[in-house]
């Protein structure tokens, strides 16, 4: 990897002339958050002295909606194109010093076709969103890497019989799909353990109404990680054989630095990785300056973290052959 000190430097321009736009930002946020506010402030005053409160109560809440919308229009899309900025030209320059071979779009992303298809979330998607697309060879495995929002869309009746819609996230996070250099024959899905162990036969037979037909629960022998993951497949040879002793450690090992509730799949000659992950990944923040050097590499870090997962997984080992 190259030093960071070296990027910094290549990269100095460009951040001092983001810095102007941030700023900028920053101001114009000021001016209108005051513009906004003070008259909501004096209508909501005038009214709670007022004889006549409603027609200056009414005229605050329209103040407020239009003031929302202006500064959404003037204000927040400068917010958004300053990140975006920030973004197509600082990680580039961060993957370009990881391994050159990585390649970075903000607008690109995993289809939800393939999200579903993975398995490890068994709920379609109503609504999905997915950016900040990472593709390309790193050492020996081709991966890709993305963002995903998926939520799925539900209704409920309330007292006074009103049928009303919300969505439940299904999930929110990190999304690595990454060549394992072998073709599976079955599929092995790794699960956060939950009541699906202790219910067995019940639990199973839902999980199977729910997606991942034909896999059955493999019981292995690891007893710290049976006791946080539960493991299915559809060929529990294929899955013991997959699954080592030293696999079992690597899984444990990220399930410490990423939390309980991430989800691996072997399918079709990838690992599939899901690592919830709530804050946004590899945005700045308009707090900060551009030129903050701790921002640029708090990013490179959070960047090698989730690329690390190849070697933990000990990916690039061409321990087996593709056939």
């Amino acid at each position: 990897m190259r030093n960071i000190d070296q990027v910094i430097d290549q990269l100095l321009q460009a951040l001092t002339d983001l810095e102007s736009g941030r700023k900028d930002y920053i101001s114009r946020r000021s001016r209108y958050l005051v513009l906004l506010i003070s008259p909501v402030a004096l209508l909501i005053f005038v009214a709670l002295t007022s004889s006549q409160k409603i027609p200056w109560f009414i005229g605050a809440g329209a103040w407020f909606v239009i003031g929302t919308i202006i500064y959404q229009v003037r204000v927040a899309s400068l917010g958004h194109e300053y990140i975006r900025h920030y973004k197509k030209t600082v990680i580039p320059a961060l993957l370009s010093a990881i391994d050159p071979n990585l390649v970075y779009n903000p607008d690109g992303g995993i289809s939800s076709s393939t999200f579903v298809d993975t398995e490890l979330y068994t709920t379609h998607p109503d609504r999905y969103s997915t950016e900040d697309l990472i593709q390309g060879n790193y050492g020996k495995t081709f991966l890709q890497l993305a963002e995903i929002y998926a939520e799925e869309r539900r209704s409920r009746t309330d007292s006074d019989g009103r049928k009303k819609t919300y969505y439940v996230t299904i999930f929110n996070g990190l999304f690595l799909i990454a060549d394992f250099h072998k073709h599976f024959h079955g599929r092995t899905f790794i699960l956060p353990d939950n009541s699906e162990k202790s219910f067995g036969g019940v639990a199973r037979f839902f999980q199977k109404m729910g997606g991942r037909r034909e896999t059955n629960l493999i019981r292995l022998e690891d007893p710290e990680f049976e006791n946080a993951f539960a493991v299915y497949a559809t060929d529990e040879v294929e899955a013991r054989y997959i699954l080592s002793t030293a696999m079992l450690r690597r899984v444990l090992d990220m399930r410490n630095r990423f939390g309980k509730d991430v989800r691996l799949a072997f399918k079709e000659s990838c690992l599939i990785l899901a690592v919830p992950h709530a804050k946004p990944f590899l945005e700045p923040k308009t707090s900060m300056p551009a030129t903050d050097q701790t921002q640029l590499r708090g990013m490179l870090k959070e960047l090698q973290l989730i690329l690390d997962t190849i070697e933990e997984l000990d990916l690039n080992t061409r321990i087996w052959s593709k056939h």
